[in-house]
């Protein structure tokens, strides 16, 4: 289905009760095509996805620890610094 962008925006919820309900429709400009709306998305099975050969599933779980640093001046004094000029 094909529906201008006026009639979109006049008739917003109208169009989006069809799309989520599996509906595809084209947006178009001055009967140029612009955009799709259709149905969101749904998860993604990892497992699945990693078996079929489109991801690589991570080796560990969690974060790495990073190391802390320390600062060898204060912010504030850099910012003076850096304002003065």
């Amino acid at each position: 289905m094909e529906v201008g962008v006026r009639d979109l925006k006049t008739n917003l919820s109208r169009y989006l009760k069809r799309a989520s309900s599996g509906e595809v429709i084209t947006v178009t400009d001055r009967g140029r095509a612009v955009a799709s709306l259709g149905p969101a998305y749904g998860e993604i099975d990892l497992a699945a996805a990693a078996d079929e050969g489109w991801i690589t599933l991570p080796v560990r779980s969690g974060f790495t620890s990073v190391k802390r640093h320390k600062a060898r001046h204060l912010i504030s004094s850099i910012l003076e610094e850096d304002r003065a000029r």
